[in-house]
């Protein structure tokens, strides 16, 4: 089946605009009529041309006159009216199925509750419309249903008034006084719990809020309630952005395709990103429900209110507003763990991406399918991009260009040049070069030469930068790099910066533009050699390839004034150490382990000095993730080896001290939620964690108390994962006693199925076929299917075993998921990526199961455009 790709090249501005709508439904059963009703103006002459699938068009009537069929043409996609007047009203009535809609976009019924998805182009399932952005209108929306089975009933903007009709039914109105696009209109409908809570604006407005879920689980939303209003204020007192609205709703749905949708005043949640208290949450739960429940309602701004142009924009908003959400859990906890958390995802995911057969730009040219768009690139990369900004500017330039962007852009439907000019021009930048990040795909390469002059207390640092071929971009000019640095004496202190090229931004940061290909820096009067601090905070989203010795790694590892790259030292040398030890297995030699690094591990472990939370990540190891995009050949045995043989190491090394940590914070404030608390557990758990590697009875006997007598989800969890991973006689135990506690709960549910398919035992893939057939799994619901298959698709160990049909396997799964559910089953394409990387015969049993897949006519676009993609590289 032939699929056309679209083009950013192709946008052409609308020939139509639209006023208004009203939107009717009338829900039933079986079936829903929808009368949408459309104010629209002519702007040039055009036919009307609008986008509709998947509908049973009844009748079409202009200023009140019904069309026949000789009047216009219904093709797969799209309905086609000739001739139309310049100003009219177009009436269109169209039945729905929403209780079969399995691909959860347009109007679908989920658990006996009728919900919408428009995001990016599910409006189109709903009725004929432009189903484009850049058409913004007034909506009107009236529901009818029944008022029993269906007591609640939402959409956006502000109530008017609920009618009760007399005969069982009633009805709702609805009116959105702010103008929007298709793909931000919201419905629900259904019988759920509610909790409300009220929040007052700086200018004195009370706001509603109300958070829904199904009856019982309404309690559970109280940390959601509570994230909104931090939200509301953290925007006022950071950006003086208020809310619009006299009403703020988030519903919780157990059926939904991604995390949450920003609907305008009617945000819609996975309800995994919602539900939570100790007993069913852990703390990262928690603060992923805090982060995702900002980021729905900072897209008020940046998203709603100033729109996207096109969907080839999309990073206008999701870039922009992921930025804002991390900054805004930056605020809320610790900021220096926080970004290395932001970084630690875009490494593992985008990364990958980046040096992968689907990599493409932050704003891409072209595309088969519009919802493979929400991207790794898209969201955190654009964030990394915006971030950038910031950096260039400073956090004082970068709200003066904030509040120029929404003086400039409110109420409009924008690009990303917009955007950049909006942030460049009122600070006097020119900023032509740096928006090579939104056209060029791939990750910036920085190469790092020093050298120190004693005869004329000179540093000189010479940098180097290209970029990778990608995809359809085989040559790169140069990015525009903001690198943060200081250089440091011997004992830690950041010494004075004399050298012309050094700009200071706002903040009184020290900063590298790099723009050239190739730079020198000369840096004077430096009595002593100093030591390098570069990229400090991740400030571009680029690999470093920097030759430095193992004394001033050691020495930043442990001095460093940024935390960022304290940190980032360690992961470096962890890396080094690792890929050493991959080489030995791979080899068949003994693994000798780097005693200097176990000394420096050993050193951590014994600090008492260290924040909590901070010292938990400086104990972690690179990922396997991180290790496939530094070596050549994907050798995930050799990996697994490498990684077991050394963190067994550092557990044998300081057991007693292990024990001693965990003993210390064990039972510490269990219910406690604030950010000590969640430091004493991370590094509580993370002690354990190496202890289990040491594979000893009396430790895996503490493991097993603590899953027994565990007072909140964090630590069940973590013994759960642990017991899991064994042959420990207390494994089966757990999974059962979790599963009987658990089997009614959906969402926690999800994280049994976790446990199970991430584990690298030799049966892990059996295991996971069973489970595909266990009565709790079901694989129209996405949740499950990323719980369990997308989690085995990431597990590079046993996805990759050379002596399963792990391929085969999930390949028939891609397949009876896409004939569902395109979107869910092109997420689950993305463990295809690592392809190129793989031996041959490995690489020739992951083809062979591709080619299969791009073979079936009925694929849809949105999987045949990624798999199509990983055969085009190879």
């Amino acid at each position: 089946m032939k699929q056309e790709k679209i083009y950013l090249r192709d946008y052409k501005a609308p020939s139509f605009s639209v006023e208004s709508i009203n939107l009717d439904f009338n829900l039933n059963e079986d079936f829903c009529r929808v009368i949408a009703k459309s104010n629209i103006t002519k702007k040039e002459a055009a036919e009307l041309r609008l986008n509709g699938e998947e509908l049973k068009l009844v009748s079409i009537k202009i200023n009140d006159k019904v069309l026949t069929s000789q009047d216009y043409q219904i093709t797969g996609e799209e309905l086609i009216i000739p001739q139309v007047p310049e100003k009219f009203i177009l009436e269109i009535e169209t039945e729905l199925e929403p209780q079969k809609n399995t691909s959860l976009e347009g109007l679908y019924k989920s658990n006996g509750i009728f919900c919408t998805q428009c995001e990016a182009q599910g409006f189109r399932k709903i009725t004929y419309f432009f189903d484009r952005p850049d058409i913004m209108t007034s909506y009107s929306v009236t529901i009818e249903a029944d008022k029993k089975k269906y007591p609640v009933l939402l959409s956006n903007g502000d109530r008017v008034r609920i009618d009760d009709l007399g005969n069982g039914r009633h009805k709702a109105f609805w009116s959105d006084p702010h103008k929007k696009p298709c793909y931000l209109f919201a419905l629900v409908a259904g019988d759920l719990g509610v909790i409300r809570d009220n929040f007052v604006t700086k200018s004195g407005r009370k706001v509603n809020l109300e958070v829904y879920a199904a009856h019982g689980k309404q309690e559970r939303c109280w940390h959601a309630m509570d994230s909104l209003k931090k939200s509301m204020k953290w925007d006022e007192d950071t950006f003086n952005l208020e809310y619009d609205l006299n009403d703020y709703m988030i519903v919780a749905i157990d059926d939904f395709n991604a995390g949450a949708m920003e609907n305008k005043g009617l945000n819609v949640f996975n309800s995994r990103l919602v539900l939570a208290d100790s007993n069913s949450a852990t703390d990262v739960d928690f603060h992923a429900i805090e982060s995702v429940v900002a980021h729905e309602y900072f897209h008020n701004w940046t998203g709603n209110r100033v729109t996207l142009r096109d969907w080839f924009q999309l990073s206008l908003k999701e870039g922009l507003t992921v930025f804002r959400d991390q900054e805004f859990s930056a605020d809320m906890t610790d900021r220096g763990v926080q970004r290395i958390e932001d970084v630690d995802a875009l490494r593992v995911g985008q990364f990958a991406e980046d040096a992968g057969p689907n990599a493409h730009p932050v704003r891409p040219e072209s595309c088969m399918a519009v919802d493979n768009f929400f991207t790794m690139t898209i969201y955190e990369k654009g964030s990394e991009v915006i971030r950038m900004m910031q950096t260039i500017v400073g956090r004082k330039g970068f709200r003066k260009g904030m509040d120029e962007y929404f003086k400039r852009h409110d109420g409009q439907a924008v690009t990303t040049d917009d955007f950049a000019a909006a942030i460049s021009e009122p600070n006097g930048k020119d900023f032509t070069q740096f928006k090579r990040w939104y056209h060029q795909s791939g990750t910036p390469v920085v190469n790092v030469n020093e050298s120190y002059d004693s005869s004329k207390s000179e540093y000189t640092l010479t940098l180097e930068q290209h970029c990778p071929p990608t995809p359809n971009q085989p040559t790169k000019e140069p990015f525009h790099l903001p690198l943060m640095m200081e250089l440091l004496s011997k004992n830690g202190q950041e010494l004075k910066l004399e050298c012309d090229k050094i700009e200071t931004n706002s903040d009184g940061k020290h900063l590298i533009e790099l723009k050239e290909a190739k730079e020198t820096y000369v840096f004077k009067n430096l009595n002593e050699r100093p030591v390098l601090s570069i990229l400090r905070q991740f400030s571009a989203p680029v690999n470093l390839k920097w030759q430095a010795s193992q004394d001033d790694l050691y020495f930043l590892m442990e001095k460093d004034t940024d935390s960022f790259n304290r940190r980032e030292m360690a992961q470096k040398i962890g890396l080094g150490v690792l890929r050493q030890l991959i080489d030995q297995a791979r080899n068949k030699k003994d693994l000798v382990i780097d005693q200097r690094y176990l000394a420096a591990m050993s050193a951590i472990i014994r600090d008492e000095k260290m924040d909590h939370g901070f010292k938990a990540k400086m104990l972690q190891l690179p990922s396997h993730s991180v290790l496939a995009q530094e070596e050549a050949v994907l050798d995930t045995e050799s990996f697994h080896t490498a990684r077991t043989t050394l963190k067994k190491a550092i557990a044998k090394e300081n057991r007693q001290q292990l024990l001693e940590i965990y003993q210390k914070f064990h039972g510490v404030e269990p219910k406690s939620r604030d950010t000590k608390a969640f430091g004493h557990r991370s590094l509580k758990n993370s002690a354990l964690s190496y202890l289990a590697e040491l594979h000893d009875p009396e430790v895996l006997e503490v493991v097993n108390k603590q899953y027994w007598g565990a007072q909140n989800m964090t630590d069940r969890m973590t013994a759960m994962m642990i017991l899991a991973d064994s042959e420990s006689v207390h494994r089966d135990k757990a999974l059962h006693n979790f599963y009987e506690e658990w089997k009614n709960d959906a969402v926690v549910m999800n994280k049994w199925f976790t446990a199970q398919a991430t584990t690298s035992r030799k049966q892990t893939l059996e295991d996971v076929k069973t489970l595909t057939k266990h009565p709790a799994f079901n694989i129209t619901n996405p949740n499950n299917v990323y719980s369990l298959l997308r989690a085995f698709g990431a597990n590079l160990v046993r996805f990759h075993d050379p002596k399963t049909d792990a391929y085969e396997f999930y390949a028939d799964k891609i397949i009876e998921v896409d004939a569902k559910n395109p979107q869910v089953a092109a997420r689950l394409c993305s463990a295809f990526n690592f392809v190129q990387k793989l031996e041959p015969a490995m690489k020739e049993k992951a083809l062979k199961q591709i080619r299969r897949m791009v073979g079936i006519e009925a694929l849809s676009k949105n999987s045949r455009e990624l798999l199509q993609s990983a055969l085009a590289e190879s």
